[in-house]
C-alpha cells in the first residue's frame, strides 16, 4: 500500500478492499458542529507514525465542508480534497455520509479510482461513516464487507452485490433505520484498529 493511500486511510475510514453502500441516508441531513476544527489522524503504530506529516490533516468548517489534506510520496505537493460530512444522530450513535462524488474526490487517484463498480449506484447512495467524539479525540467507522456479506448469504440482511467487493443496501429511510438499529456490529471489523484523529491543539471545540 503505497503512503498516499496509507494516509488516507487515516484521514477518513473509507475501504480499499470492499465498500458498502446505503440506497439514500436513512434520516435528513444535517451538520454537527462538534466535528468543527482542524484534526490530525492519530497513528496505529511506530511505522505509521513515521509516515505522517504535517500536510496529514483534515479541516471541517462550521457548515461541514471538510479539506481532507494528504502527504504524498517524495516530497511531492500534498494531495487535497473538498468534501461535505453533514450526518444524523439515531438509536444514541452518530454517522455522517458521503455522497458517490465525495467518495471520487477522496479516492481521486488512489486504487478504488482502478476499480470501477460494475453496476451503477442509485443518485441518493450514500457512504455512512459511525463516528464518536470524546474529548478531543474523534473515532470513525465504515461498514464491515465481510459481515455484510456473510449476513447477506445468511439471509439476515437484505443486501445486493455490486461486484466481488463492494454492496449496496437497499430500502427507503424507514427500511435503513432498521438496519442501523438491528445491526449495530455492522461496523465492526475484526482485528482492525479503530481510525482516530485528534482535535489540533489550540483548536477549541465548538
Amino acid at each position: 500500500m503505497s503512503q498516499r493511500l496509507r494516509s488516507l486511510l487515516m484521514l477518513l475510514p473509507l475501504c480499499l478492499g470492499g465498500c458498502v453502500v446505503f440506497e439514500r441516508p436513512p434520516a435528513p441531513l444535517a451538520c454537527d458542529a462538534r466535528l468543527e476544527g482542524r484534526w490530525l489522524p492519530i497513528a496505529n503504530s511506530a511505522e505509521e507514525a513515521a509516515k505522517l506529516t504535517q500536510d496529514d490533516y483534515a479541516v471541517v468548517d462550521a457548515r461541514c465542508h471538510a479539506t481532507v489534506s494528504m502527504s504524498q510520496i517524495g516530497g511531492n505537493p500534498a494531495s487535497k480534497a473538498e468534501i461535505e460530512v453533514p450526518g444524523f444522530e439515531l438509536g444514541g450513535e452518530h454517522y455522517f455520509a458521503l455522497s458517490e462524488g465525495d467518495v471520487a474526490r477522496l479516492f481521486a487517484r488512489g486504487l478504488a479510482a482502478d476499480a470501477p463498480q460494475e453496476k451503477k449506484l442509485p443518485p441518493a447512495a450514500v457512504t455512512l461513516v459511525r463516528y464518536r467524539i470524546e474529548g478531543d479525540v474523534l473515532t470513525m467507522a465504515t461498514v464491515d464487507s465481510d459481515t455484510v456479506k456473510k449476513l447477506s448469504d445468511e439471509r439476515g440482511l437484505k443486501a445486493t452485490a455490486l461486484d466481488q467487493f463492494n454492496y449496496l443496501i437497499p430500502g427507503d429511510e424507514a427500511a435503513l433505520r432498521e438496519v442501523l438499529l438491528a445491526h449495530p456490529g455492522l461496523f465492526a471489523k475484526s482485528g482492525s484498529p479503530p481510525m482516530k484523529m485528534r482535535r489540533a491543539a489550540g483548536t477549541p471545540a465548538p
